[in-house]
């Protein structure tokens, strides 16, 4: 397989409140499906699709982190970067502690996803050297990241919206899996645009926010996946969710 991107940011640092009382004294991404750690899934899916280093951005129980996993996961290089704010900041922050990788090009993960086998490397081999997001299509279950786009796949706009806000989703749109991949050119804008935000104060926004402001400016893909190949794991419902879908999908 031509392999475009070598490297990955897992964005780690969150609480993780809404699945207490597990993360009370566990990282988020320590959660497990059937047994499975969700950043053990990520990693795995990483290491399928040939990636070679991947960075974790790190807040809430760093130090669990960094001890469980080491410096290596099979052949993935393991770095850390410690977001000291955690607690004051969202996503776009930990991605600009990171933005020195997002230059290189890189997939952007948050750390919360757990993924069915092989649709990384599936979305490489079709997408070749496009930056694009994985999504699937709206199916009426409880999101954050709604995404549309045109007749050639290229995002047309990013809407961040609240359970409160359900009405407003256009039924046609797509959801956003957690997962972005970067080519190295948009992601040279990409940082450039996360650190004007930081630059005005907006640390509390998600990356997705930014993307959405920059809209046209290049081209930013849909790669369709289906919506039972990931679940986001924010609740205690959430994870017996996941763990139905995925219980079906290892048997």
């Amino acid at each position: 397989m031509e392999k475009f991107i070598k490297n990955s940011i897992i964005l780690a640092a969150g609480m993780g409140t809404r699945l207490n009382p597990l993360t009370n004294h566990a990282p988020k991404c320590f959660t497990e499906v059937n047994g499975i750690p969700i950043i053990k899934n990520m990693l795995q899916n990483l290491l399928e699709s040939g990636i070679e280093r991947c960075t974790i951005v790190t807040g809430y129980l760093a130090e669990k982190i960094k001890d469980k996993l080491g410096n290596r996961f099979d052949s993935i290089m393991l770095e850390y970067i410690h977001n000291d704010l955690y607690e004051q900041t969202n996503d776009m922050y930990s991605l600009w502690l990171a933005r020195h990788i997002l230059e290189e090009g890189a997939i952007v993960l948050e750390s919360d996803i757990f993924f069915k086998s092989g649709i990384i490397q599936k979305s490489f081999e079709s997408m070749k050297n496009r930056s694009y997001y994985l999504c699937g299509k709206y199916n009426g279950k409880p999101g954050e990241i709604y995404i549309k786009v045109d007749e050639k796949m290229i995002i047309s706009s990013i809407k961040i919206l609240g359970k409160e806000e359900k009405g407003l989703i256009d039924p046609s749109c797509y959801m956003s899996s957690g997962l972005i991949v970067i080519q190295r050119n948009y992601g040279k804008l990409f940082s450039k645009w996360i650190s004007e935000a930081v630059e005005k104060g907006e640390r509390r926004v998600l990356f997705d926010k930014v993307l959405s402001d920059h809209i046209g400016e290049s081209d930013l893909y849909v790669f369709e996946i289906d919506q039972n190949d990931w679940v986001e794991i924010d609740t205690i419902q959430d994870l017996n969710i996941a763990e139905k879908i995925f219980k079906k999908n290892f048997n």
